[in-house]
């Protein structure tokens, strides 16, 4: 679905219970860039679709230079944001940043950003937080190869620190259910904070 034809829906306004699905090699993907750049805030866009009902399926994310090179903040060079736009026109449905201090949940910055692009700019993206501190080690090659335990280390750990958010116009900031593919995941009801 388009974003244009996303912000026609007349149930935009309220979007319920949307989730973000993530499926297996994304998250080996966000683990990896996390990891590779575990003293600053890891950054990127992320590739895919957005349902009829309003839910985000990625299937690529794109790391992108943070050129703030800061542990507390991120900024993309534009140019590289419309690089990745322009490759892939209409398939940019959000954004990932680390938070490799430990914040657990968005910052002032991130919820100032994300009512200007959700609601400002009625830009439908969902909002990935990844949150610190990053530690302890993880068998990031094993689960690559394969490794069926490394795997659901690695996606348990993911499951404890992915915080997914949506600022809706209408009704504020919302936290938004992550589906991790494949495997059960923790329930987290979508609420409003």
């Amino acid at each position: 679905m388009s974003q244009e034809a996303w912000k026609a829906r007349p149930e935009a306004a309220g979007r319920g219970r949307s989730t973000v699905v993530l499926p297996r090699g994304v998250q080996r993907a966000l683990l990896d860039d996390v990891w590779s750049r575990r003293k600053i805030e890891a950054c990127g866009l992320l590739r895919g679709e957005i349902d009829a009902q309003g839910n985000w399926h990625v299937v690529a994310v794109h790391p992108l230079a943070n050129i703030a090179e800061s542990p507390v903040s991120f900024e993309f060079a534009p140019e590289d944001v419309l690089q990745v736009e322009l490759a892939y026109p209409g398939q940019v449905i959000g954004v990932y940043h680390s938070h490799p201090g430990g914040l657990r949940g968005a910052s002032r910055t991130d919820r100032e950003t994300m009512q200007r692009v959700n609601g400002e700019q009625q830009i439908p993206w969902v909002w990935l937080i990844l949150c610190g501190p990053f530690t302890a080690s993880l068998p990031l090659a094993e689960a690559s190869a394969g490794d069926r335990a490394a795997e659901e280390a690695c996606a348990r750990w993911l499951s404890e620190r992915l915080l997914a958010y949506y600022h809706d116009p209408s009704e504020g900031l919302r936290q938004v259910v992550a589906v991790l593919e494949p495997g059960v995941q923790p329930q987290r009801a979508e609420r409003r904070v």
